[in-house]
């Protein structure tokens, strides 16, 4: 079983992913299908998160109640910082909005269902303000199960739980690609927004730590860390491209893209990309990686208004959006998540412990 030591690689495949996000939100967007970038996220939550559960059961028990209060220490602090100072922008600079416009979106995004409210065609008046945070809506609705399906099979057959997983691969490769293959429609809300389209990638990077914390298929491996510079590389061609009308396709794309990358990032930590990743301005990035998703879309809106699609748009916006960035992962995100972690030793019992079975 593999260690469960700190990856700083795994921060630099979080600064890959949010410089691809980036490319596309910047004024001027030089990268057409930067939401590419969101896949690479998706397949590394997947890998992180089923790598913590799968070494909590082989330890013997997983605390589902510590599971949820980690997501929520994780991503609530940042998430309703940024949706209260939105909110107070609309509510002052867009007289033209009602309250009800405004708060809808806002406690879509406060109730991960901003993808469920998107995939449905609900039209938010506000727009690009809350629309981001469908990422986060896929995540949470996929590990409101994961965890109670690794609990009730994982626990009592590994590589049974392994081949289901394969299967459910397979099945979200099939919709992605009938669905990117049948019909050409720019930005598909399905394609684009859908929880069973975007479980691909969160279900192949689950399927990577299962293999990595069961020492399985090193040969497979092995094969496949040899291209995670190239892998890494591509990523940003895949970007630059103009496939907005197939959006499932650059799922899949990105999915095999970023399964490269994952593989030599954690089985070979000192080659190449393994030192690249872990360089200290790509650490920076991934650290800071939530807070800028949050913060930059805000800071684009408010850029664009004042000196529109330009480079001067880009440096502006880059500015605003670090310092925003910084502010909340130091005074908000930090401290509360330390503050969370500190409570959760106060709890007298778990939700669920379950014993490891043999």
């Amino acid at each position: 079983m593999r260690g469960n030591g700190y990856q700083p690689a795994l921060d630099g495949v979080r600064g890959v992913a949010i410089l691809l996000v980036l490319g596309q939100h910047a004024p001027t967007r030089p990268l057409v299908d930067g939401f590419v970038g969101v896949t690479v996220f998706f397949c590394l939550s997947g890998y992180l998160i089923t790598s913590l559960l799968v070494r909590e059961l082989q330890t013997g028990t997983i605390d589902v109640r510590a599971f949820y209060r980690r997501r929520a220490a994780r991503l609530y602090p940042a998430l309703l910082t940024v949706a209260a100072a939105t909110i107070v922008v609309l509510l002052v600079g867009r007289r033209d909005l009602g309250v009800g416009q405004v708060l809808a979106p806002a406690a879509a995004a406060a109730t991960y269902t901003t993808s469920l409210f998107d995939w449905a065609g609900h039209p938010f008046a506000t727009q690009d303000y809350f629309n981001y945070t469908w990422t986060l809506s896929v995540e949470e609705q996929f590990y409101v199960l994961w965890p109670f399906a690794l609990l009730w099979g994982y626990r009592r057959s590994p590589r049974l739980f392994a081949a289901l997983t394969m299967s459910l691969i397979g099945i979200t490769l099939v919709l992605d690609l009938v669905l990117g293959l049948s019909q050409e429609i720019l930005f598909d809300q399905h394609q684009y927004v859908g929880t069973d389209t975007n479980a691909l990638p969160i279900l192949v990077g689950a399927l990577l730590a299962i293999v990595v914390q069961n020492d399985w298929a090193s040969r497979v491996t092995g094969h496949l860390a040899r291209f995670a510079m190239l892998a890494v590389a591509l990523l940003p061609v895949l970007a630059h491209r103009n496939d907005t009308h197939r959006t499932s396709l650059v799922i899949v794309a990105g999915t095999v893209l970023t399964l490269v990358m994952l593989t030599g990032v954690v089985t070979r930590p000192r080659s190449a990309i393994g030192v690249l990743l872990s360089s200290a301005p790509m650490r920076w990035l991934g650290e800071r990686a939530y807070s800028i998703y949050l913060w930059n879309v805000l800071a684009r809106i408010a850029v664009l208004n004042l000196f529109g699609h330009s480079v001067v748009g880009d440096m502006a916006w880059v500015a605003l959006f670090v310092v925003l960035a910084e502010a909340s992962f130091r005074f908000v995100e930090r401290p509360l998540r330390a503050r969370f972690a500190r409570r959760r030793g106060a709890l007298r019992r778990p939700l669920l412990i379950v014993p490891r079975v043999s």
